[in-house]
């Protein structure tokens, strides 16, 4: 899978397809934010920033729990996405959007109650600088909540599309498991270390299984494609035989998860909590 070089630019490149699809990653993440959500126990009144927000998808959930008199800010790396969220955020008085890296969150210490983030601490290519950065803009006994995707092993919904893009040519390099990649978080014992070394007391990580159905491996293909930005930007430039031989090989790896509905690939999140002393 290929390496990163502007996420901004690269993830902006997906944010109308995020958009699109929103209702299809919410209902396959639907459990695991829950969980995320529920741990890190929003009250009225709390300021909450979530990080990686991407199109905004918690804007509702986070606005009722905060209420009035609480504050909602969602942030992705990516203007484009910011653009997406500000449109999703818009019905509520109590949500606003910001562009921010989390590697350097432009927020004063002490801002926030909350800080969770979904699918994007991997991303990260220091993760503890971002961790560091979340607790230095928490509050006295602010509680963080982070969503990684598990070890690469635990995740064929992915591998199956990376390897057969990796086989066709399309994408460059190894896994991607070192820094900045989608599974370099995957270790649930390196997460908790993590967390705990950046000040973070009541650590726990959880791992919350992922499933992914489609209504066979086109739909499959069609949604992590458009979706994972990565390799979106590497399909653009794809020729017809790789792609034909990205098809056949995908459906290869797949096919021990097919059944009568379609296909149900496994995955795998891990959630990471803590609180601020």
């Amino acid at each position: 899978m290929t390496d990163v070089v502007d996420p901004a630019r690269v993830w902006s490149t997906v944010a109308v397809a995020w958009d699109a699809h929103v209702d299809y990653i919410d209902d396959h993440s639907g459990e695991s934010t829950a969980a995320m959500v529920a741990r890190v126990a929003v009250r009225e009144g709390d300021r909450v920033l979530e990080l990686a927000a991407g199109p905004g998808g918690l804007a509702a959930t986070w606005s009722d729990l905060v209420g009035s008199t609480g504050r909602v800010v969602l942030s992705d790396i990516a203007p484009g996405m910011v653009e997406v969220a500000r449109r999703r955020a818009e019905p509520f008085a109590n949500v606003e959007v910001a562009v921010s890296d989390a590697a350097a969150i432009d927020f004063a210490d002490g801002s926030f109650d909350v800080v969770a983030s979904r699918m994007g601490l991997m991303f990260v290519p220091d993760p503890s600088v971002a961790l560091s950065e979340i607790h230095r803009v928490l509050a006295a006994s602010g509680r963080f909540g982070a969503l990684v995707w598990g070890g690469i092993e635990h995740n064929p919904w992915m591998t199956c599309v990376g390897m057969a893009a990796t086989a066709a040519g399309i994408a460059k390099g190894g896994p991607p498991v070192g820094p900045g990649g989608m599974f370099s978080l995957g270790d649930p014992d390196q997460l908790a270390a993590l967390a705990k070394d950046a000040g973070f007391v009541d650590v726990s990580v959880g791992a919350h299984p992922v499933a992914m159905r489609s209504e066979g491996i086109d739909a499959h293909l069609q949604h992590v494609s458009s979706l994972a930005g990565p390799l979106a930007d590497a399909f653009q430039h794809a020729t017809p035989d790789q792609l034909a031989t990205f098809r056949r090989t995908a459906a290869d790896l797949a096919a021990p998860y097919s059944d009568d509905d379609g296909l149900n690939l496994p995955g795998l999140a891990l959630l990471v909590t803590g609180r601020r002393p």
